[in-house]
């Protein structure tokens, strides 16, 4: 059987790019995203690509959107999640709060629903992998993607120390001078490297902030048969 790979935010952006990536490779893979037009767009682009609109911040939508996915699938070896942060720009005191806390929310509570939600079909079968890409924190002007990026990073080294005992991988990625909503050949290279992530190439780094330029995880770009 081949691997079902779930990605979140794969109509588009760099979530788009490594769905592609990963379709070369002959994963089954099932895109999620609240935009149901790019998601259509995408699954007529995208041969065999199973897509399912979801709310990741949402846990009803979320879970029958992994209850889809694995319909799809079969039981999911990989999660990767696209955090893309849209907060406002500008100083802490003048942007609006609401639309500060919103961005944190969207951030933060959508990576933990999503994962919860895999980890609980992951963890009882012993296998599985989930990344959370994410950039660097961003600093001044910006405080909410900072707060959103950190707590992630935290996010993922506690699930790792919870999930090691049970086979499963928990790791972030940073896929370096690129955002989550580009595309073009930086975006592709990272998308080769994020790839070998998910095929447990970084396994024994669970709970690590992983990048682009990490010399244990970068390779080729040539395809290479899936190493599940």
């Amino acid at each position: 059987m081949r691997p079902g790979v779930l990605v979140t935010g794969g109509a588009t952006g760099f979530g788009r790019v490594f769905a592609e990536e990963m379709c070369r490779a002959g994963a089954t893979v099932v895109i999620t995203g609240r935009d149901s037009g790019a998601l259509r767009q995408a699954r007529d682009e995208l041969p065999g690509v199973c897509a399912v609109t979801m709310d990741s911040t949402d846990r009803a939508s979320v879970e029958a959107a992994v209850t889809a996915a694995e319909a799809a699938s079969g039981p999911l070896d990989a999660l990767v999640h696209v955090v893309d942060v849209a907060g406002p720009a500008g100083p802490a005191w003048e942007v609006d709060q609401d639309d500060w806390w919103r961005a944190v929310e969207v951030a933060l509570r959508g990576t933990a629903v999503t994962t919860a939600a895999v980890l609980a079909r992951m963890v009882p079968r012993k296998h599985g992998r989930i990344v959370t890409v994410v950039s660097h924190a961003t600093g001044a002007r910006a405080t909410a993607c900072s707060v959103a990026k950190a707590a992630v990073a935290g996010l993922t080294e506690g699930l790792a120390a919870e999930t090691r005992e049970h086979g499963v991988a928990v790791l972030s990625y940073h896929p370096g001078p690129v955002d989550p909503g580009v595309t073009g050949p930086a975006a592709a290279e990272a998308a080769a490297v994020l790839r070998r992530i998910v095929e447990g190439t970084a396994d024994h780094r669970s709970g690590e902030h992983l990048t682009a330029e990490d010399p244990l995880v970068r390779t080729a770009w040539e395809p290479m048969p899936l190493s599940w």
